[in-house]
């Protein structure tokens, strides 16, 4: 159940190398709970896209949307915590949050793991520099990625079946466990909301660890 996730308003300041960071605290925020979801099946959820360390010690579940300014500002700085410590993973929740573009984004990047390119699909959306007005850019990115256009759009019809499972699970997971926005993060056992810069998420994982240690592991 989600009421073992330690509830916790404590604020942890970040570190003093980085002047604005040190004077943003960050928040370790409740989760809601609900009977028969458990942390462990967020995080480990064998049909959802990650990347990073497969011996991980620390997991983390970013809910984005492809159209959010501040999942794509957080992306470069958690792409450089994933060169920087070798012993965390991400699992990707596709959550599109704000509106059909952003819904079919999801889609073309869900798509794009059946020619196992999901990362280098995700990556470049991600990158994008402004804000996805039509279904048509997202499609120009994809293929500027080195996407196989032919076969994505293939094996989004083929398996759309599998797509709406994994977007419709991912947007339950999101209320049960009380989000408010993208991007939100669970790390092992707590929620973090917002975009997060490389330090905050260092701040996220040490707290991780910590509390790991404190549980004696598990």
């Amino acid at each position: 159940m989600l009421n073992e996730i330690p509830i916790s308003r404590r604020r942890l300041l970040l570190g003093a190398s980085n002047l604005a960071a040190a004077a943003t605290l960050l928040r370790f925020l409740p989760a809601r709970a609900q009977e028969g979801l458990t942390p462990g099946q967020v995080l480990n959820d064998p049909d959802m896209p990650l990347v990073g360390a497969k011996n991980a010690d620390i997991t983390i579940a970013e809910f984005m949307d492809y159209n959010c300014p501040y999942c794509r500002k957080s992306h470069p700085e958690l792409k450089k915590l994933l060169a920087s410590d070798r012993k965390v993973r991400v699992v990707y929740k596709d959550w599109p949050v704000f509106g059909p573009v952003s819904e079919y984004a999801a889609r073309m990047a869900l798509a794009a793991k059946w020619q196992g390119k999901y990362e280098a699909a995700h990556d470049a959306l991600m990158s994008s520099p402004k804000r996805f007005q039509h279904n048509k850019e997202v499609t120009a990115v994809l293929a500027g990625a080195g996407i196989d256009m032919s076969r994505l759009n293939r094996d989004a019809a083929a398996h759309k079946a599998d797509i709406d499972k994994l977007l419709a699970r991912n947007a339950l997971q999101a209320d049960t466990i009380g989000l408010q926005g993208a991007p939100s993060w669970l790390v092992e056992s707590f929620i973090v909301f917002g975009g997060l810069s490389h330090a905050q998420l260092q701040e996220a994982v040490a707290e991780a660890r910590r509390r790991k240690k404190a549980s004696g592991g598990k």
